[in-house]
C-alpha cells in the first residue's frame, strides 16, 4: 500500500504531519543487542547542552538544549525506539520534559526516523523536507529490506570478529540501529513531517536561548541547514561536513554555489560568536575545521564559476 502525504506544509503549523505504514504482518528480528543502553553515551557540553551519540563511532547523535522556554532537539536519529531512548536520557539530565522543538538538520532516515518520538514539540524543518522524505519513503516495504539486508550483513560480520573488540564494538552499534529500525517498520512506526517549514532563514527565542537557522542550499541535501546558538557559541552543521573539514557534498551545481557563498558569508559573520562546531553525527569540532570546510566551499565555488 502506498503512502499518502499531505505535502500542505505551512510556517505556523502546529500540527505533526504524517502517515502510517501499512505493512503486511510478518515475524520481527531479535537481534536487537540488550546492550543498546550501554551503547548510548551522554557528553556534556555545558549546563545546558547535552550530545547524546549511538556508539563507539559517530553513528548518530542528538544535541539537546535546555532553555527557559522548553527544550531543544536537534535531529531524531534513525529508529524511533532508539530514538525514545535518546528521550529519557534528555529528560533525566535536565529533569524535565518540557520539549518545545525538534529541529531536522535534514531529511535523511537517519536524522528524522525518529520524529514521531516528538510529535508533542514543534518540529522544524527546511520547506524542500517535506518532498524529499516523501522521495525517500514512498516505498517503505523496500526501505524495511534495506534495513534487514544491513542486518543480516552486520550480524555475519560480528561472527568474524573478536567479541569486545573496537572493531567488534562499532558493528555491534550498527546491527543494533538497523535492527530497531527494521523492527519499527514492522510495528509502529510513523513517518513524521516538520510541521513549521522555512525558506531562508528562521529565529527561535526561548527566552535565555536564541536558535537563528539559515539555509544553506544543496550539498549534502537539498535542505541542509546551519543552525547557531549565540549564548552557547555553539553552531550546528548537520552533515555538511566532519572533521578536517571533510565535505558531505553529494552534488556540486553551479545555480545552488551562490546560496553556498551566501551562507558561508553568514557564518563568517558569527565568527566571534562561535566556539564549538557539532556536525549531524555527534563530531565535536573546532573553528579550524569550520575554516577549512570554508576554504572548501570557496574554492569549489571559484572553479564552478570559471569562465
Amino acid at each position: 500500500m502506498n503512502p499518502i502525504f499531505n505535502n500542505k506544509c505551512k510556517r505556523n503549523l502546529l500540527i505533526p504531519i504524517f502517515f502510517y505504514l501499512a505493512l503486511s504482518s510478518c515475524a520481527q528480528k531479535n537481534t536487537v543487542s540488550n546492550k543498546t543502553d550501554e551503547l548510548i553515551k551522554v557528553e556534556k557540553l555545558s549546563d545546558r547542552v547535552r550530545l547524546i551519540r549511538m556508539g563507539v563511532g559517530y553513528y548518530e547523535a542528538e544535541t539537546a538544549i535546555a532553555a527557559k522556554k522548553g527544550i531543544v532537539v536537534i535531529d531524531a536519529g534513525i529508529s524511533n525506539s532508539l530514538t525514545s531512548k535518546y528521550r529519557s536520557i534528555i529528560e533525566k539530565e535536565f529533569k524535565r520534559n518540557d520539549f518545545a522543538f525538534l529541529i531536522n538538520t535534514h531529511p535523511h532516515s537517519d536524522h528524522i526516523g525518529g520524529n514521531q518520538v516528538y510529535s508533542d514539540a514543534v518540529i522544524v524543518g527546511h520547506e524542500n523536507c517535506i518532498a524529499e522524505i516523501s522521495e525517500e519513503w514512498k516505498n517503505p516495504e523496500k526501505k524495511r529490506s534495506n534495513y534487514g539486508k544491513n542486518v543480516e550483513e552486520y550480524e555475519t560480520e560480528l561472527k568474524s570478529l573478536p567479541s569486545g573488540s573496537q572493531k567488534w564494538l562499532e558493528t555491534l552499534c550498527q546491527e543494533t540501529r538497523y535492527s530497531m529500525a527494521f523492527n519499527d517498520l514492522s510495528t509502529d512506526r510513523i513517518i513524521t513531517m516538520p510541521s513549521v517549514t522555512f525558506n531562508d532563514q528562521m529565529n527561535i527565542n526561548l527566552g535565555d536561548i536564541t536558535l537563528n537557522l539559515f539555509y544553506f542550499g544543496k550539498a549534502h541535501s537539498a535542505s541542509d541547514i546551519l543552525i547557531h546558538i549565540p549564548e552557547e557559541k555553539l553552531l550546528m552543521t548537520g552533515d555538511l561536513f566532519s572533521p578536517g573539514g571533510k565535505p558531505g557534498f553529494r552534488e556540486y551545481d553551479k545555480k545552488d554555489s551562490e546560496r553556498w557563498i551566501k551562507a558561508l558569508h553568514w557564518v563568517k559573520r558569527l565568527e566571534n560568536d562561535i566556539d564549538i562546531v557539532i556536525g549531524g553525527h555527534g563530531q565535536v569540532m573546532t573553528k579550524a575545521d569550520l575554516e577549512s570546510f570554508i576554504g572548501f566551499v570557496e574554492k569549489k565555488y571559484s572553479k564552478l564559476h570559471e569562465k
